[in-house]
């Protein structure tokens, strides 16, 4: 089947072979999620609207998107090669497959950033100890070093942010936090 390219089809989609029509055809356990997302249209509600508007005006902050835009700068470094350096050093010694899932990028993607990460010396490839076929990454001294300085940028723009609330304010976010993640996991395990 032809898998749309685009979220919304072109407006000739039913008159062509191959278009949306046919996923409605199809078994719904063999659709991809984008599919299926497609097929059951737009579900959202008054909150998830409302949620996600907020997230985007969140996200207009750049103080608040993004506290290491500088050490991107400075170090010459890309955001996803950050996250990487980040994942990496919250979790330690990490699939590459796992880290790419980690920070949303395919496989392929992943190799390349952990590429130019090994050829700055901020990371080293190794074999997993369980699945000796698995290739790991894993923070070399260098990558370290430069991980605590991601941690403690992370650190202050997070104070930053926690600043801007009352004390009972940040219970109440930390609550609704801890309630939900509580509630995700025992309905599905932590990846």
């Amino acid at each position: 089947m032809r898998r749309p390219t685009s979220i919304t089809p072109p407006p000739d989609a039913d008159a062509r072979s191959g278009g949306l029509e046919e996923a409605a055809d199809e078994p719904a356990d063999e659709l991809s999620p984008a599919d299926r997302l497609l097929q059951e249209g737009d579900q959202s509600t008054p909150d998830s609207r409302r949620f996600l508007a907020l997230l985007k005006d969140l996200a207009n902050f750049r103080s608040l998107r993004d506290p290491l835009a500088s050490l991107c700068d400075d170090m010459r470094l890309t955001p996803t090669q950050v996250h990487a350096l980040g994942w990496l050093g919250m979790d330690g010694p990490t699939q590459v497959g796992v880290l790419a899932q980690r920070i949303g990028i395919t496989k392929k993607t992943i190799t390349g950033v952990v590429d130019r990460l090994e050829d700055m010396g901020m990371v080293e490839r190794g074999r997993d100890a369980e699945d000796r076929r698995a290739v790991t990454a894993k923070l070399t001294d260098k990558g370290c070093e430069l991980y605590k300085i991601i941690n403690l940028m992370t650190d202050a723009g997070v104070r930053r942010l926690m600043g801007l609330l009352e004390p009972a304010d940040r219970e109440s976010l930390f609550g609704i936090i801890e309630r939900m993640l509580a509630r995700l996991k025992s309905t599905s395990p932590v990846r």
